[in-house]
């Protein structure tokens, strides 16, 4: 039986008209459709929702590879176009914006407000109603009405009339940094030991009172959840003490020095328990950069305490070394402890000493916050690389723990001045 073979020429160009073949498929099997009205009229101002469209290639739904150009903007009466393109195919929608609200809504006052950090907000005013006049004020939702933090804020006013048609407005409010408001104060908290009741450590006495019982430190972490405390981010205590956000005067720091195998064996445990966060100040020569592998805690952040400064050499304070080294060793022994602990957010002086010289250290080495051993809680226009904290004592009780953190009486929960005492 004789073969036959197609010459080269003619096998490819039944390759090409099998590739044509499938792509003309291709095409024949796409298809695209608006959801929704071609046309769509809306009224001034109106909280503009686009249905989209409907696609599909190869039979499956394709809707989420549609390209929309255009977009609109319904705080300017117009006709806006809506192109949507997937492959060869383009639809197009219409929608006109009216000179009229559709429900109508008026805000009573400026649109553009200036105000500084820690001033009350006072609301303006505003009301709405529908197109046969129906009062509809007391439908409206506002959002985004208390300021707490330095910036450009946006109060948004939404009402939705029985028909579904929804209006929206904006009034901008612009918060002014300050640091002369009256604040409750921000506990940071300073803890060293964490030991068991029930197998006292044999240098328990010999700590200078830094030791805690974890039984005590439960009893205060859950006295701080049945009050709702809140715990700030170090960057939120940056921006406290610079006068750019207001905290809740029920806010507190808490912070473990050394990092210590006590509290990384006693403390994180109570800590994961009463889900708190807490920053540990690790002396990261201390084999700091394995514990902080093997102590890896959601609830825990490890912060500088330095590297290999936690030592005497020095004459100011308590006699630690940072203040007697030069400027590169500190920088260098700053950068190391940085670098294991994977953060520069805080850092605590070794001792609580520092001068002039070590304070901008500190800060040249780009830390947010630092921590100094003098008494007393943080407030807004505090030094943030010299900021105080409340020492926590072994044997305190839970009354003493309470008298130490929590704010002045005449403060709300929700950290301002109550009526009364204003």
């Amino acid at each position: 039986m004789k073969k036959y073979r197609l010459p080269i020429v003619a096998l490819a160009v039944i390759v090409a008209g099998i590739a044509l073949f499938g792509a003309v498929y291709y095409t024949m099997d796409l298809s695209l459709a608006l959801a929704g009205e071609k046309n769509v009229t809306v009224g001034l101002n109106a909280l503009y929702e686009d249905e989209g469209t409907k696609a599909r290639v190869g039979g499956r739904d394709a809707s989420d590879r549609v390209k929309v150009y255009g977009e609109v903007d319904t705080s300017v009466p117009g006709t806006y176009t809506l192109e949507y393109k997937i492959g060869t195919l383009t639809v197009e929608r219409t929608v006109n914006v009216s000179e009229e609200m559709d429900p109508e809504l008026v805000l009573d006052g400026a649109t553009d407000i200036e105000m500084m950090l820690g001033e009350e907000f006072e609301e303006p005013g505003y009301s709405a109603s529908d197109d046969d006049g129906s009062d509809l004020t007391d439908k409206v939702k506002v959002t985004g009405a208390s300021p707490d933090k330095a910036g450009e804020s946006i109060i948004r006013y939404t009402v939705t009339d029985s028909e579904g048609n929804t209006t929206q407005l904006v009034r901008k409010v612009n918060v002014e940094p300050n640091t002369e408001y009256d604040a409750a104060g921000l506990p940071i908290c300073m803890y060293h030991y964490v030991y068991d009741e029930n197998d006292p450590p044999d240098d328990l006495y010999d700590r200078f009172g830094n030791y805690i019982s974890q039984q005590d430190l439960e009893e205060e972490l859950n006295w701080l959840n049945e009050e709702g405390y809140y715990y700030p981010t170090w960057k939120e205590v940056r921006e406290y003490v610079d006068g750019k956000r207001l905290l809740p005067s029920k806010s507190i720091v808490l912070c473990f020095d050394d990092g210590a195998k006590s509290f990384l064996e006693y403390g994180i445990p109570v800590l994961e328990k009463c889900k708190v966060p807490a920053t540990c100040f690790m002396i990261t020569s201390s084999d700091g950069e394995n514990k902080i592998t093997e102590y890896e805690s959601e609830y825990v952040t490890y912060q500088s305490h330095s590297d290999n400064m936690h030592r005497g050499g020095g004459h100011i304070g308590h006699g630690g070394i940072f203040t007697a080294l030069s400027h590169d060793e500190a920088l260098a022994d700053l950068q190391k402890s940085i670098e294991i602990c994977g953060s520069r957010d805080a850092f605590a002086y070794p001792y609580g000493d520092y001068n002039d010289m070590s304070r901008a250290e500190v800060e040249e080495a780009g830390f947010l916050c630092a921590m100094t051993t003098q008494a007393g809680k943080a407030y807004p226009g505090d030094d943030p690389m010299l900021l105080p904290r409340v020492r926590m004592s072994m044997g305190q009780s839970l009354e003493q723990f309470i008298y130490m953190v929590q704010p002045p009486s005449s403060y709300s929960d929700e950290g301002n001045l109550q009526e009364d005492e204003q």
